[in-house]
C-alpha cells in the first residue's frame, strides 16, 4: 500500500473537520472555509442537488433544526488521490419540523434516530468541490415512523 500524500492527509483531515464542527459543532462558517463556493452535493435525502455554500449551509440546518442533538461518526476515514471516502453512523433525536424539499414536513416524533451512510468527498485545491451523501433515508423515515409503506 502506498503511503498517504500530505494532500490526501489534508483532504481527509478536511473531511474529518466537516464532521465534527460543521455537523457536531454547529459551526456553520466552517462551510466558506472548507468548501469551493461553487460545491456539489448530491444526497440521497434531496430530489435536487445541493449547489454552493449558501445551499449547504440550508442543508446542515435543515437537520439541526429536526435533530436538536445530531451527530456524525465517521468510520473507516480513507483518502485517494482527490478523494475521501467514509462510512458514517447518524443519531439524533426528533424534536423539530424535519423540512422536505417534496412533499409534506415531518413535525417532531421525539423519536431517535441510528442509522448509517457512506460520504465520498472530491477536492480541488485544499477545497471539497463536489459531495456524494447515501444515507439509509428509509431506515430513518421508519425509525422516526414515517416510512412509506
Amino acid at each position: 500500500m502506498s503511503a498517504t500524500t500530505d494532500q490526501e492527509q489534508q483532504n481527509r483531515d478536511t473531511t474529518i473537520r466537516i464532521a465534527e464542527e460543521l455537523w457536531n459543532g454547529r459551526n456553520y462558517d466552517v462551510i466558506d472555509e472548507v468548501y469551493d463556493p461553487l460545491v456539489e452535493t448530491h444526497a440521497f435525502s434531496e430530489p435536487e442537488d445541493i449547489v454552493g455554500t449558501k445551499a449547504m449551509k440550508e442543508w446542515a440546518e435543515k437537520f439541526h433544526d429536526a435533530f436538536s442533538d445530531f451527530h456524525v461518526e465517521l468510520h473507516d476515514v480513507k483518502a485517494k488521490d482527490e478523494f475521501v471516502y467514509a462510512r458514517y453512523r447518524l443519531t439524533g433525536t426528533h424534536d423539530g419540523t424535519l423540512r422536505q424539499a417534496v412533499g409534506d414536513d415531518i413535525p417532531p416524533t421525539n423519536r431517535e434516530i441510528d442509522t448509517w451512510g457512506l460520504v465520498e468527498a472530491r477536492f480541488d485545491g485544499g477545497l471539497c468541490v463536489e459531495e456524494w451523501n447515501s444515507t439509509d433515508v428509509m431506515t430513518m423515515l421508519s425509525q422516526l415512523g414515517v416510512a412509506p409503506e
